[in-house]
């Protein structure tokens, strides 16, 4: 094999002809190239043309080879069609038409965008502009996305939010909700928000919603609602997670009456922590604390018996656990304990339904942190679409 032919199959430009390399820098390469075929076919008619109108020369970026930076030199052709008289530029294999950059080249820098996470980390290695990046980028990240595009739901679908950015006119923060297909262990979907209809709009191009068993959500009547009427098969579950941490609010705030908003006091960690997971001195340090004050032990102990609410094996002993914690609940003075009786006498069903699935939002709060990350490396995002498609090509 040719050194010629051997550098045109790792440029995968087979149809080129090599005609000289002129060396431009200690990094930089031009490899000044022409085709080989001898006609063409028009783009208006399907006609060969063999007439040749005249030539023009064009500069195509290309991957690096050896540590240099390639560039092609490619002599076009303009070919005049007998049929229709039109005048055309031959195609290159590899090199869209009116492109200044091959295939190869735009695939490098979506490879590159996996490892480097960032735009200007990845116009620097290849050197190019970051909008040039931030374009080839997208259109890429939207082919990958569509070869999953008609995969339909699997049966467990967890649905939860996470902060995108801050409206510039209001100042607040803005949520998308994020879907994910427990069986595929992947980023399915990002809705912008938790409206019904955006939500609807964002998912209804996946089929079968129908296979949709369970769906696992936190405490939020807005996606209750909209599992019922998307999801006609589906049974809610309530996070675990949200459960245990609804009396946390009560505690914090019967803490700070007692030693001020102190946020260096030890005791607001260890009053938070499970208390199986202490040390021997932790635990007398907190017993002692709640002895001095009454509102904190006893908020204290309602939070134990939840979180130990969540050992046990077996519906029917839940159920009866449960009973008694809201029932002694109904006894308490504290308008705290009383507003979250309601809250789990109000969700009894969904909470209970763990018991027999034993299914968490573990996996979406995990892919929610990956979406916090990519936010923090890309410094922020405005544009919604082209941080949904980042979110579902890295959590894919």
């Amino acid at each position: 094999m040719t050194p010629e032919n051997y550098l045109l199959r790792k440029l995968m430009l087979p149809h080129l002809k090599l005609i000289y390399v002129e060396k431009i820098s200690n990094k930089t390469i031009h490899f000044h190239c022409e085709k080989k075929t001898k006609w063409e076919v028009c783009r208006k008619c399907p006609t060969k043309s063999f007439s040749v109108h005249d030539h023009r020369t064009v500069s195509i970026r290309d991957t690096k080879f050896h540590t240099k930076n390639i560039r092609l030199i490619i002599r076009k052709r303009r070919f005049r069609c007998p049929s229709c008289k039109s005048v055309f530029t031959e195609s290159v294999d590899g090199i869209k038409v009116g492109f200044r950059t091959s295939e190869k080249y735009r695939n490098q820098i979506l490879y590159n965008f996996k490892n480097f996470h960032t735009n200007k980390s990845v116009a620097s290695d290849l050197r190019c502009s970051d909008t040039l990046v931030s374009k080839i980028t997208n259109e890429r990240l939207e082919l990958e996305l569509r070869k999953s595009k008609n995969t339909p739901w699997g049966n467990t679908v967890l649905i939860d939010e996470h902060a995108f950015r801050r409206d510039p006119k209001t100042g607040r923060k803005t949520f998308v909700t994020s879907f994910v297909d427990n069986n595929r262990k992947c980023l399915r979907e990002l809705a912008p928000s938790r409206f019904h209809d955006e939500m609807f709009q964002s998912i209804s191009h996946i089929p079968g919603r129908e296979n949709v068993t369970h769906a696992v959500i936190d405490m939020t009547g807005t996606y209750k609602n909209f599992i019922e009427n998307h999801f006609p098969n589906a049974k809610v579950i309530v996070d675990k997670f949200h459960v245990i941490r609804l009396i946390h609010p009560a505690i914090r705030k019967y803490r700070k009456e007692a030693t001020g908003d102190k946020r260096s006091n030890p005791i607001r960690h260890l009053l938070l922590k499970n208390r199986k997971r202490l040390q021997s001195y932790q635990k007398r340090a907190v017993t002692r604390f709640c002895q001095e004050n009454p509102n904190v032990n006893e908020v204290y102990r309602f939070k134990e018996r939840i979180t130990n609410f969540y050992n046990i094996k077996g519906f029917n002993q839940a159920n009866r656990v449960l009973t008694k914690i809201t029932d002694d609940m109904a006894r308490s003075k504290l308008k705290e304990i009383k507003t979250l009786r309601k809250t789990l006498m109000k969700w009894r069903e969904e909470i209970l339904r763990y018991f027999k699935t034993g299914l968490t939002n573990a996996r979406v709060e995990g892919f929610n942190r990956k979406c916090k990350l990519i936010q923090r490396t890309s410094y922020g995002l405005k544009s919604f679409e082209n941080y949904r498609l980042r979110a579902l090509y890295s959590c894919s």
